[in-house]
């Protein structure tokens, strides 16, 4: 397009890049037919994973070879199947898909109870959209199979994507990977009749919306059957053909052609996106034009490369199809001529000794006889040895596949059919994630889109129904529609999922974790003990073992327990067994204690009154504390249960020295009162106190001793464990050395 000389850039960037449909649809015959290469190793790679067998049947049978073994085994589809099910886990395992960040609008101590309910609210809008999966699972397979796949939308506020590959997109050859460097775009749709109609039902919005209602209704009238003359009548009239579609949409819907449907995105000199839609066969106008829709190419649409191919560009970009296509094709031709050889060891070889005698050939049975014609006789021929020609190839070729696609372990010796368990958790981790460069490929554009979806539910909030709901349910939990706009849409991501895809290797991760769960917090163990639990029960059922907020739930044991406060609270000491759910019981304890030593702190009860109570607390808590201390996951809440003991224990020491102390006032004032009977001393009263406060110390420093001990043999046992795993490790690498 060239400009006058003395064009402005105001000028200039008013105008539109595209000016007319003839150009249009220039641009897009172009396109298309330079990527007719391209869809024709496109074919070749989607019927190996469908199932195409390596040889043209058509040749076979011209060449006299029909009876030939020609099959495709399925290893294609099986490595797709497994870098899919990769895909699923990264969608699956998740509570949220998306992180979403909030400005100074919402004061910092809502934010993260603000920002938990949108996230949770939008996760739920997208997955109870029906097609969200489907789509999801197009886009990751696209993108598997060819390199490259597209997330488009049809208009500047839907937030439902629709995915597509480079077969039904076209953008210019040699377009670097990256949305910014496309210049136009070109993507195929077909419409059902009465599809195409529902945008101009209400011509007036119609008009106003960029529609060009004449030129729609052409194309319907030139797509459309007459009921009456069952014939094709691109001139009849507009009135019959809209009152069959109106009358009966769906029938004249499915009985017409469809229509084929360009759609157009043009990037314009200000940067903005503009988006033209026209008939692909003879279009006469444009049917729809929205000059300057999109203020950037990510709100269009959104690319998933696989890498950046050989020179940066989208068309070199190559995916799972072209690195495995020449080993499966080797793969089934060699599996095919196995079974040809196996067949052929397994009959018998006849030689006719003539002409006449291959046509009087025949077989009669007599009984348990079978009677082979004169003139031939039986070949004898050794059987080839198939373990010693195929099979090593074979091994070859399924090792170097596993290599290029990345499913083979490397970990320890590989020859060695003994795998110890560390080998066995890496194998399964590394058979189903994905690779670290690939993921990260893949959730750069993922964060993007889903930020593009989240932008649109945002700042139309009532496009449709499900967007309107999803305003509610915020709502209903708090969240005002005025609160979703203190959401920052730039800083909106995807949630990684633990494990790269893999459930082995996010097992491993989890486990990881849990041993040093003794730093985290209440919050961040309970995070862990859900993410284990889902792990094993699934995200659906999780809440039923391990609620994100848990409320107190009174169990048999915590009402045990709330019983046994009640009598240590009087003095009684209460046993504790090994059967009991000792962090339960604690979660009961700890608390009713810490109440007990605040009343004494505040003055509001007599720490002397109290010291039967603390010596049943102190002596009870202390054998569970005992219980647990080889439990990880309570590890996290020993070391703050001993400290209200160390507390405890102080309790108990300065109210026996206040009791032995009001004891010896009492006695030394019964003494002067001149009593009936003979006072002990007050050496006598020193040595009994004494004797009483060396028991007490006695009782408290063995309770100590045992809690420690048990404490430093679970941390022996852990050390040990690792010691093991380490050593093994060495050895396997000192074998495979």
């Amino acid at each position: 397009m060239t400009f006058p000389s003395d064009a402005t850039a105001a000028e200039v960037a008013g105008l539109e890049r595209i000016q007319d449909v003839g150009s249009a649809h220039s641009i897009f015959s172009l396109l298309r037919d330079a990527d007719d290469l391209s869809a024709h190793t496109r074919a070749k790679l989607d019927g190996m994973f469908d199932g195409r067998p390596p040889y043209d049947a058509k040749v076979l049978l011209s060449t006299g070879q029909g009876s030939r073994t020609n099959l495709n085994f399925g290893e294609a589809q099986r490595y797709l199947d497994i870098s899919m099910s990769a895909f699923v886990d990264l969608y699956d395992s998740l509570d949220t898909l998306v992180r979403v960040k909030l400005n100074d609008r919402i004061d910092d101590s809502m934010k993260p109870e603000v920002a938990d309910i949108i996230e949770e609210e939008l996760t739920s809008l997208f997955r109870e959209w029906p097609e969200f999966h489907s789509r999801y699972l197009m886009l990751c397979n696209e993108f598997t199979k060819h390199g490259v796949s597209v997330a488009s939308f049809d208009d500047a506020k839907d937030w439902k994507f629709r995915p597509s590959g480079l077969r039904d997109f076209w953008i210019p050859r040699q377009t670097p990977a990256s949305e910014e460097c496309i210049e136009v775009a070109c993507s195929r749709r077909k419409y059902l009749l009465h599809e195409l109609y529902k945008f101009i039902r209400d011509e007036e919005v119609a008009t106003k919306m960029g529609w060009n209602v004449p030129e729609v209704k052409r194309v319907l009238a030139s797509k459309a059957k007459n009921s009456d003359t069952s014939s094709t009548t691109p001139a009849q009239d507009w009135e019959l053909v809209q009152n069959q579609i109106k009358n009966n949409d769906i029938f004249t819907g499915m009985e017409n052609t469809s229509v084929e449907v360009v759609r157009m995105w043009a990037r314009e000199f200000t940067g903005e996106v503009s988006f033209y839609m026209f008939a692909e066969d003879s279009p006469e106008k444009f049917l729809c034009t929205k000059p300057k829709l999109f203020s950037r190419p990510e709100e269009a649409y959104i690319l998933f490369s696989y890498g950046v191919g050989t020179n940066g560009t989208y068309h070199s970009v190559r995916g799972l199809g072209q690195r495995i296509f020449n080993h499966i094709q080797l793969s089934n031709r060699m599996r095919s001529q196995t079974v040809d050889s196996a067949m052929l060891a397994g009959s018998v070889m006849l030689q006719p000794e003539s002409q006449k005698a291959l046509e009087d050939l025949a077989f009669q049975t007599y009984g348990p006889f079978t009677i082979l014609s004169s003139n031939v006789r039986v070949v004898e021929k050794a059987s080839p040895n198939l373990s010693s020609a195929m099979k090593p190839a074979l091994d070859d070729i399924q090792s170097q596949l596993a290599m290029n696609v990345d499913l083979m372990s490397t970990y320890g010796n590989q020859s060695s059919p003994y795998r110890n368990q560390l080998q066995t958790e890496h194998d399964l981790a590394v058979s189903s994630r994905l690779t670290g460069s690939t993921l990260n490929l893949f959730y750069s554009s993922w964060s993007r889109l889903l930020r593009e979806m989240v932008r649109r539910v945002i700042t139309n909030p009532t496009y449709d129904a499900r967007t309107s709901e999803f305003v509610r349910r915020c709502a209903a939990r708090g969240v005002s529609k005025e609160m979703l706009k203190s959401v920052e849409l730039e800083k909106t991501s995807a949630v990684r999922a633990i494990g790269a895809g893999s459930a082995a290797n996010r097992l491993l991760s989890l486990r990881e974790l849990q041993a040093n769960s003794g730093g985290f917090d209440d919050v961040g163990r309970r995070n862990l003990t859900r993410d284990i639990t889902a792990q094993r029960v699934g995200r659906d059922m999780v809440d039923r073992y391990a609620p994100p907020k848990p409320e107190p739930r009174m169990t048999v044991d915590a009402k045990i327990a709330w019983q046994e406060n009640t009598d240590m609270e009087q003095g009684r000491q209460v046993p504790v067994f090994s059967e009991e759910l000792h962090t339960m019981h604690l979660r009961q304890h700890v608390p009713k204690l810490q109440e007990l030593i605040d009343l004494a702190d505040n003055g509001q009860a007599d720490p002397v009154q109290l010291l039967p109570a603390y010596q049943a607390f102190y002596q009870h808590i202390s054998s569970h504390v005992e219980f647990v201390a080889n439990d990880p996951a309570a590890a996290g809440s020993v070391p703050q249960v001993r400290q209200l003991l160390q507390f405890a224990e102080e309790k108990i020491v300065n109210a026996t020295k206040a009791a032995q102390k009001l004891q010896r006032e009492q006695m030394e004032q019964q003494a002067a009162m001149g009593g009936q009977q003979q006072a002990p001393s007050s050496e006598q009263i020193a040595a009994q106190q004494k004797a009483e406060m060396h028991q007490l110390q006695m009782q408290i420093t063995q309770q100590k001793a045992q809690v420690d001990m048990s404490i430093k043999q679970a941390k022996a046992q852990q050390d040990m464990a690792l010691k093991d795993a380490e050593r093994a490790m060495d050895m396997e690498g000192t074998i495979q050395e």
